[in-house]
C-alpha cells in the first residue's frame, strides 16, 4: 500500500515537472519573440528616420541639379569665353564632384536599406 502511494506521488510529481518545463519553454520563447519585435521596431524607426533624411537631401539635390542644368543650357547657347564662364565652370565642376560623391553614398545606403527591408 505504501508503494502504491509512493508511485502515485512520483507520477504526479513527474507530470508537474513536465508541465512546468513546458510552461518555462513557452514563456522563454514568448519573451524572446517580444525582444525580436522590440528590436525590429527600433530598427524600423532608425531606418525610417534615415530614409526621411535621405529623401529631403535627394529633393534638395534634385532641385540644385535642375538649376545647374538650366544654367548649363544657357551657357551652351552663349559664347563660352571670358572669366564669367570660367568661374561658372569651376563652381559647376565643384558642385558636380560633390553631387556624385553624395549620389554614391546614397546608392550605398539605398542598397543596405533594400537588403534590410527584404530581410523582414
Amino acid at each position: 500500500m505504501g508503494k502504491q502511494i509512493f508511485d502515485k506521488i512520483k507520477k504526479i510529481m513527474c507530470m508537474f515537472t513536465l508541465v512546468f518545463f513546458v510552461m518555462s519553454l513557452t514563456a522563454a520563447s514568448v519573451s524572446a519573440g517580444s525582444n525580436d519585435v522590440k528590436k525590429w521596431t527600433e530598427e524600423k524607426t532608425k531606418w525610417d528616420k534615415e530614409k526621411t533624411q535621405w529623401d529631403k537631401e535627394k529633393t534638395k539635390s534634385d532641385k540644385e541639379k535642375t538649376q545647374w542644368d538650366e544654367e548649363k543650357t544657357q551657357w551652351d547657347q552663349k559664347n563660352k569665353t571670358g572669366n564669367d564662364y570660367k568661374n561658372w565652370l569651376i563652381k559647376y565642376n565643384k558642385w558636380l564632384s560633390k553631387h556624385k560623391a553624395w549620389e554614391a553614398s546614397h546608392k550605398k545606403w539605398e542598397t543596405n536599406y533594400n537588403k534590410w527591408e527584404n530581410s523582414q
